[in-house]
């Protein structure tokens, strides 16, 4: 049986990384059922399929999604999406307490689940330019649901550049309106962990 693994993020959309992170983080299945329902859900393989390649098979396959989804990627301060351009917010100093209040809301326990509602947030369509300067429509509010197939390239790597400055940013933010010691609960790290089964093991 052959089986078409992504070798690029940008093949894989935010929907089916949030889908995998949840199969990954489910207590209630052992390592290979992960890898089947994961396989299945990137590359739309059934479970009777997959249920006869050899299980050392599955776990390559397996290994092999985990490495693309947890590859590092660039960040980008500007992309087109459906034919709209997109700009990240041009200053994190700069955030409006709209834009504060809902990414402070959006990044709790359930940060994975409202990613491609932060990422509306943080991304929203450029209004006016004057070379490397932009400016982007002023938010409103967003349902984020324009997002919710946007290539995982775009994600993860604005992700991993929010995390690195804009936790330090919210988190004085919050401190200077509240004078408390409340943090921002984002993340330390957002990635795919689960594991891959043994070649040893039966479905």
């Amino acid at each position: 049986m052959e089986v078409i693994i992504p070798t690029k993020a940008d093949e894989i959309p935010l929907s089916k990384y949030v889908e995998c992170f949840n199969i990954g983080n489910d207590e209630s299945l052992d390592d290979t059922w992960k890898a089947k329902k994961i396989i299945k859900a990137i590359t739309g393989a059934g479970y009777d399929a997959l249920d006869r390649i050899p299980v050392r098979q599955l776990s390559e396959l397996s290994a092999k999604i985990a490495a693309v989804l947890q590859q590092e990627q660039p960040f980008q301060q500007r992309f087109t999406w459906q034919g709209v351009e997109y700009g990240f917010i041009p200053n994190l100093q700069d955030l409006t307490t709209g834009e504060f209040v809902d990414i402070d809301s959006y990044s709790g326990d359930d940060f994975i689940e409202n990613l491609h509602i932060v990422m509306a947030v943080l991304y929203r369509p450029i209004v006016e330019e004057y070379k490397e300067l932009y400016k982007i429509e002023l938010y409103k509010g967003t349902d984020g649901e324009h997002f919710r197939e946007l290539p995982i390239s775009i994600t993860t790597g604005a992700l991993a550049f929010f995390l690195r400055l804009g936790q330090s940013l919210l988190n004085n933010s919050l401190d200077s309106l509240t004078g408390s010691e409340k943090k921002v609960h984002l993340p330390d790290m957002v990635g795919l962990m689960f594991s891959t089964p043994s070649p040893m093991e039966t479905s």
